[in-house]
């Protein structure tokens, strides 16, 4: 016969082992039913991604502070925490910092100019939405665009500093509808704002791998993913597409390329980095940023090439008017737009290169050196990154 001693073991036995076996599902907060964000706030906290607070409510219209949204993301995507103790001052007492500093180890995170991070501070839709698009390696420095951005929100100025960063994540469609018609960047991020863009980003269709074929004239690509079976995107014409971190067009991309598509929520391509050898695109690319798209790389090449009737009208109508304005005739203005330095001495030739420097913002030695088609000069007043490269390629290849 069993003693009561032993069936009370027996009893506590089978409660541990039920609460061992038995996932623990997390208590859903009060005061979000109804609320627009819901469902994404549902999910996150049930995953241990966002938590509420101790009397069981979320607040989800309550800002969120730097130091919140670090520890968040850290969960999110399963960064390492950091044992050390900031590499911001005013973080290394704070309850955050591990999160903080792995978050700034990713180079996800970067504090303000004086050095601190201000963790209690709230966060600003601007600033979360620079963080998320670094979670997914866009929207860095290190991209060139020679395209001309039509600005997707009203109050937002092409220099802002974040505006790429806000078009790449509104082409994505990680950013809430009401964020629209108007952005406004400096209004505070609130903790439902930031449940659902967490979970728009963590349910991103994302394939990486390599081009097996892009046929000339196409918008089909074919990639060969690091994990799972050969695809094949249709890439439509408004999706921005990166080569070496240029803007480019899908049909300039090269077989063998590396390549990251990601698809926005209509699981439609959106954006699309890819990486592979330096050619000449990579070197006209980077002139038409270093103008600030002002020049397309098609219309680089022509003026290279001598090729005025390549280059837009409306560009041509432009130096006219800059000819103009520094004392040409018009006659002596329309002789040098058709290069017919047989009628014009140096100074003319002198006289477009002020006005070319002038329309598009470089240094006058530097449009004379295009006009003259000196690359070794194009190459040193440029001082555009990997040019050495680029040229050595290009040169010795024959393409230019």
């Amino acid at each position: 016969m069993i003693s009561l001693r032993h069936r009370l073991i027996i009893y506590i036995l089978f409660i541990l082992t039920f609460l061992l076996v038995t996932p623990v599902v997390q208590a859903m907060p009060s005061d979000i039913q109804g609320h627009w964000a819901e469902d994404s706030i549902s999910n996150l906290v049930d995953k241990g991604v966002l938590n509420g607070y101790p009397d069981g409510s979320f607040h989800p219209d309550q800002s969120i502070t730097r130091a919140e949204l670090a520890k968040t993301l850290a969960v999110a995507y399963k960064f390492q925490a950091s044992n050390k103790k900031g590499q911001f001052p005013d973080t290394k007492e704070h309850w955050a910092k591990a999160y903080i500093s792995a978050l700034a180890d990713n180079q996800i995170i970067t504090g303000y100019p004086d050095g601190t991070f201000k963790p209690e501070a709230p966060i600003t839709r601007a600033e979360i939405v620079a963080m998320l698009t670094r979670l997914l390696k866009i929207g860095s420095a290190e991209e060139q665009y020679t395209m001309d951005f039509v600005p997707s929100f009203p109050d937002l100025e092409k220099d802002y500093w974040a505006f790429h960063q806000i078009e790449l994540a509104f082409r994505l469609g990680i950013l809430p509808g009401y964020f629209q018609p108007e952005f406004r960047p400096s209004r505070l991020a609130s903790r439902a704002d930031t449940a659902w863009m967490i979970e728009q980003l963590l349910n991103l269709n994302t394939v990486r791998g390599k081009i097996l074929d892009n046929p000339t004239g196409s918008n089909l690509l074919t990639v060969e993913p690091d994990e799972g079976e050969i695809q094949i995107a249709f890439v439509p014409p408004e999706a921005i597409v990166f080569r070496n971190n240029i803007t480019t067009t899908a049909q300039e991309l090269i077989k063998s390329d590396q390549v990251t598509i990601f698809f926005n929520r209509n699981n439609e391509p959106a954006i699309i980095k890819s990486f592979g050898d330096v050619n000449k695109n990579d070197l006209l690319g980077r002139l038409s940023a270093m103008v600030k798209g002002r020049l397309s790389s098609e219309q680089i090449s022509s003026i290279l090439a001598g090729d005025w009737e390549q280059v837009k009208e409306s560009i041509k109508g432009e130096l006219y008017n800059q000819l103009l304005q520094v004392g040409l005739t018009p006659e002596e203005a329309e002789s040098i737009l058709v290069q017919d330095w047989a009628y014009l001495d140096t100074i003319g030739r002198d006289r477009l290169s002020a006005a070319l420097s002038s329309y598009l913002g470089i240094t006058k030695d530097l449009s004379r050196a295009i006009l003259d088609r000196d690359f070794a000069r194009i190459k040193e007043y440029a001082k555009i990154e990997l040019a050495a490269i680029a040229l050595e390629k290009l040169l010795g290849q024959g393409l230019m």
